[in-house]
């Protein structure tokens, strides 16, 4: 067994790129955390509003740093204002809406390899602009990609059903 190491990752540092509608910054990965989790701090727009999904090998958590998030998980509304906390196990049905853009936020998955998803469906983030057209992925291209990493799409975002909430 390789021996641990503690690690500092600075404001600013760490792997990132624009992805799923957002910017995603890997501050600890699979190699770091020896495959226990992953923890990426993420700048969530609209964009960045998922269809509903499930995870299949890791939980999802994400605490918010700045701004405002609804997380719908299994059927239950949990508004997330600054400082608040919010898990989905894994296996269970969850999407969220990005209330005020943007939403800067920790997304934490337990085991690692969420991360890798959201690079394998991004582009290298050399500016702090998005790029043209962010958006979370057509479900042709987003659905094999998820098959890859355990991630089943299971229904549309909240807001193509609930366009006014």
């Amino acid at each position: 067994m390789t021996a641990r190491r503690p690690i500092l990752v600075r404001p600013g540092e760490g792997p990132s790129v624009w992805s799923l509608g957002g910017r995603f910054t890997v501050k600890l990965d699979d190699a770091g955390a020896s495959g226990r989790f992953a923890l990426v701090e993420a700048l969530a727009f609209r964009s960045t509003e998922p269809p509903l999904h499930i995870h299949r090998r890791e939980d999802e958590a994400w605490y918010v740093l700045d701004g405002h998030m609804t997380f719908h998980v299994d059927g239950e509304a949990y508004a997330a204002p600054s400082g608040a906390f919010v898990l989905a196990p894994r296996g269970v049905p969850h999407t969220f809406t990005v209330d005020i853009e943007p939403t800067r936020v920790l997304v934490f998955a337990a085991p690692s390899g969420f991360e890798q998803f959201a690079f394998e469906l991004g582009v290298p983030a050399t500016s702090d602009e998005p790029p043209a057209g962010l958006a979370v992925p057509d479900p042709s291209v987003l659905a094999p990609v998820g098959d890859r990493y355990g991630i089943e799409v299971v229904g549309p975002p909240w807001r193509v059903l609930h366009p006014d909430g």
